[in-house]
């Protein structure tokens, strides 16, 4: 009885502080050597993106956000902070909308807006997931759903920016190419 009764404090904190809507702590940004490299190599040339992406393949769908304002499909990813790398900015934004804690292997595209398009991975059991899922309590403002989609049974129409369907496709083609 004297056992519980020392952990009642403990308890009670952390049932009021347990469970937060706020973003957890940030994550390390995780890339693959080659992508580091090439990042290297393109912070000296001329880059005119400003935003970033994630394409995460799972079996024979991409995984994608449906956002909130629009309630369209839209990539995770988002906008590149000072000092950030593209890379980084793809894992940062995947993180935030998703909760995935992904490697971004490779840049595998560009948008007609700029938008670079990385692959990357997720070792989470994501095959295991519902077609479509909620996404964590901190992105809820955004973003409505998670879903896994076929990109070639969509149609423009169904994607927040409608001329990132050819993107998207090509993207899911070149993932699993050098």
């Amino acid at each position: 009885m004297t056992f519980f009764f020392r952990l009642s404090p403990i308890l009670a904190v952390l049932t009021l502080l347990g469970c937060s809507q706020e973003i957890p702590s940030k994550l390390l940004c995780r890339q693959s050597a080659v992508l580091e490299s090439q990042m290297v190599e393109q912070s000296s040339s001329t880059f005119t993106h400003h935003a970033a992406v994630c394409l995460i393949k799972t079996q024979n769908k991409v995984l994608l956000i449906r956002h909130r304002l629009s309630g369209k499909l839209d990539f995770p990813g988002g906008t590149v902070n000072d000092g950030e790398s593209l890379s980084c900015a793809a894992h940062r934004e995947t993180w935030e909308e998703t909760g995935f804690n992904v490697l971004v292997r490779k840049q595998i595209g560009k948008t007609s807006n700029g938008l670079a398009l990385f692959a990357c991975d997720l070792d989470a059991g994501i095959d295991l997931l519902p077609e479509r899922f909620s996404p964590p309590s901190w992105a809820a403002l955004e973003v409505i759903a998670i879903e896994k989609v076929d990109p070639f049974l969509l149609n423009h129409k169904a994607l927040r920016y409608a001329d990132d369907l050819i993107p998207l496709r090509d993207g899911f083609i070149a993932f699993d190419t050098n």
